[in-house]
This record gives structure tokens, C-alpha cells and sequence, in this order.
């Protein structure tokens, strides 16, 4: 028994030996659950850019410490958390310009232990940048009638500015249109508008900017266009008329067009027999339809088909237009 009470001590001092040894109390260090981590040092602003401010301070070299709380204030008020972080580096964005702001930092345990906040910090977010030109911008025009539907729809890649306040889109017909009050077509907050507001077949040109908080206008993007393409006029087969087997499709040109492509069907508004390949031609030669194995032949004998032309402006072949459906029987 004294031999078990011999070990018991020299443990316990071997215990209280390693615990003395750290530079620091044994309380900061966390070796007990409920001990409180130190404050944060080195708390300081890195940087402050349009409504931003970046802090940063130095590591807790402790084990136990989970991550860290940040707060602020402005003018002075009362500090709230606005954050939690795992890392020692802090980005707020989305900031008042012209407001002063005050930070500290508070360090957690992993047993939910909040310790003593860090000195505080303060800095004033500025607006000296304008946001950058939007980029990647698209415009897809349609004018489908079976649904309704006449529109040039846009989208662009959203700008990384964290003040970013809205977009402007700038509308002409005039290729060459400087951006102003008079072609203001509207502002929105996201990368996308329906334009609603137009003709069939007359061309329209766009350039977007972005507008920060603060007022500050980009500069304009690239232009960009696109027209809702009037619906081709089809002309053969003539309704009524009977056809050959391997019809020819013919219909009127349409301005402004990049190409179109000819659908065959075998009810006015599914069924589809076959889709003749993209062309730039107003013709089209139909050369056989595929059955569900695979193997091509020519359109029955005596049956009633129907085919419609879609026109597009756009290089993977988007339908812009769509045609009347029409229909044939082959003789």
C-alpha cells in the first residue's frame, strides 16, 4: 500500500512539473476545460478600401482555442458580434462610407469558453474607386408567338465590388451610342433584365455599368445586340398541294438571320420526324427520316406532315423565331 502511495505522489509531481514548465500560467494554457483563453494580441487594421476595412492580429499559439469572435462598433456605440472566424484575419465589407468604426477580438475554447477581448482598433471606410466595367455579357432575343413570348433577354457576370449598389443598362439603335440620361434604359441589382419593351426586327444595342454606393459609375462594357427576328414566310410545300416523298422546304429570307433549321413533324405540335441540319440558305432538301432502329427512309405515301423554320442569330443556333406550322401530304 505505501508502495502505491509512493507512486501516486511522484505522478502527481510529474503532473505539477509539466504544468509549471510553460512561460505562461497554467490558466491560459487550457490544460483544465474551464479556463478562460487569453485576449487576442496585435489587433490592427491592414487595410481599408470602398466600404471594407481588413483586420488582422496574432494567432493564439494555444491548444484548445476553437476561433475567434469579432466585433464592432460605429461612432462609438455598442459593440456587437458581426462574425465568428477560424482564421486570425477579418474581411467586413458592405460598410458605410465616411463611418468610423471600432474593433475587438475575443478568442473561444473548444469547450465554449469566451476569454478577454483584444485592445480595439478603429478605421473609416473611403470611396475613391469606381467600380470595374461589367464583363461576359449576352443578349438572346425571341419571338415565339405559341408562347407568347417577345424579349431580348441579358446577363452578365456579377461584379466583385462588396459596395456595389446596382447595374445600368444603356439602350440604342445606334451602334455607336454614347451612354447618357436620354438612353438610361434602366437599373437593376442583379446580372440579368428581360427587355420587354421592343420591336420585331429592329436591332438594339446595350452597355451595362455597374454603380456603387457611394455613386461612382464604371465605365461602360463591350456592346452587345441582338433583334427578335421577324417569323420566316414559308413557301413550299404549298398547303394542300400533295409533295414528293423527299420534299424541298423553301421559305422567305429574314433579315438579320445567321441561320435556320427546318423541323418535320408528325402532329402540329409534336411527333417529331426528323430536324434538317443548321443552314443559311431559305431551302432545305429533306433526305429521309430514322426510324427507332436507326435506318433512314422517305416519308410515308398518303400521310399528312407538318414542318415549321426556326431562324437564329446566334452561333450555337438558339431559336430566336419560329415559324407558322404548315402542313403537306406526300403523294
Amino acid at each position: 500500500m505505501m508502495k502505491n502511495f509512493i507512486s501516486r505522489c511522484v505522478l502527481g509531481t510529474l503532473v505539477l512539473l509539466l504544468a509549471c514548465d510553460d512561460n505562461e500560467p497554467i490558466g491560459p494554457n487550457l490544460a483544465f476545460d474551464n479556463a478562460p483563453p487569453p485576449s487576442p494580441r496585435n489587433l490592427k487594421v491592414e487595410k481599408i478600401r470602398d466600404g471594407e476595412i481588413w483586420l488582422s492580429w496574432t494567432r493564439l499559439n494555444r491548444e484548445g482555442i476553437d476561433y475567434y469572435i469579432v466585433y464592432r462598433s460605429a461612432w462609438g456605440g455598442q459593440a456587437l458580434a458581426i462574425d465568428t472566424t477560424f482564421a486570425n484575419v477579418f474581411q467586413d465589407r458592405g460598410l458605410d462610407y465616411e463611418t468610423e468604426y471600432t474593433y475587438h477580438v475575443t478568442a473561444v475554447t473548444k469547450a465554449g469558453i469566451e476569454g478577454d477581448i483584444s485592445q480595439t482598433v478603429s478605421g473609416q471606410p473611403f470611396n475613391n474607386l469606381s467600380p470595374l466595367a461589367p464583363r461576359g455579357m449576352r443578349a438572346v432575343a425571341h419571338n415565339i408567338s405559341i408562347l407568347n413570348q417577345l424579349d431580348i433577354l441579358l446577363d452578365w457576370d456579377d461584379n466583385a465590388e462588396t459596395d456595389l449598389a446596382a447595374y445600368r443598362i444603356y439602350r440604342s439603335t445606334d451602334p455607336d451610342f454614347v451612354i447618357g440620361p436620354e438612353n438610361l434604359l434602366v437599373a437593376v441589382a442583379e446580372p440579368r433584365y428581360k427587355d420587354e419593351e421592343i420591336e420585331v426586327g429592329l436591332l438594339y444595342y446595350y452597355r451595362i455599368t455597374a454603380l456603387d454606393r457611394g455613386d461612382k459609375e464604371s465605365a461602360p462594357s463591350a456592346i452587345i445586340a441582338d433583334v427578335a427576328l421577324p417569323q420566316a414566310g414559308l413557301m413550299e410545300p404549298v398547303e394542300g398541294e400533295l409533295t414528293s416523298p423527299i420534299p424541298t422546304f423553301r421559305w422567305k429570307p429574314v433579315p438579320h438571320v445567321l441561320d435556320y433549321r427546318v423541323v418535320v413533324t408528325s402532329s402540329p405540335t409534336s411527333g417529331e420526324v426528323s430536324e434538317i441540319g443548321r443552314t443559311s440558305e431559305t431551302a432545305a432538301l429533306f433526305k429521309g427520316r430514322s426510324d427507332s432502329s436507326g435506318a433512314e427512309s422517305t416519308l410515308q405515301s398518303g400521310q399528312i406532315y407538318y414542318w415549321k423554320v426556326i431562324a437564329s442569330t446566334r452561333a450555337d443556333g438558339a431559336e430566336n423565331s419560329v415559324s407558322r406550322v404548315a402542313q403537306f401530304k406526300i403523294r
